[in-house]
């Protein structure tokens, strides 16, 4: 199967990843392809984000937090200054994107960290389809790593 593009050598990953592989959903053998092939870049924001909603998830999941910073040891989080200057610009996308439908921008963070590092976008968030950068679900990044892997075997 040939998907076409390959992923970017760098992945932004955005908060719903980092979120379901600390709380375990099944991500765990696709995130360890995807870490082993790709730099794994991770806002500021979304650190914030994902820290929030940890703690909001204390009682149900007292290891949550342990396993966050487990996860994040595994990232590069690039200081916010690095693609502040993009943040305007990548509001201005998300807002004008047609795929979320909600004029949402609160993953302008996301968007501009890719700009800045030319890297696409790992998400299930629809609202980045429709701003001119790629983005891939976790299920179709794993089907274009294991399609590049078998290529580079046959390779001699």
């Amino acid at each position: 199967m040939n998907l076409g593009r390959k992923p970017s050598a760098g992945l932004i990953v955005d908060t719903n990843i980092l979120l379901s592989m600390v709380l375990g959903f099944r991500l765990h053998g696709v995130w360890d392809q995807i870490a082993t092939r790709r730099r794994l870049l991770v806002s500021v924001e979304s650190v914030a984000e994902l820290m929030a909603v940890l703690w909001h998830l204390r009682d149900r999941a007292p290891n949550a937090e342990h396993d966050a910073r487990n996860v994040l040891s595994l990232v590069e989080v690039p200081p916010e200054a690095r693609y502040h200057m993009s943040l305007v610009a990548a509001a201005d996308a998300l807002r004008h994107a047609p795929a979320s439908r909600n004029g949402s921008v609160k993953d302008a963070h996301i968007l501009a960290l890719a700009w800045t590092f030319d890297a696409d976008i790992w998400s299930h968030d629809r609202d980045f389809a429709g701003t001119g950068w790629p983005s891939w679900s976790s299920a179709n990044l794993a089907a274009a790593l294991s399609t590049e892997a078998g290529a580079s075997a046959a390779q001699p």
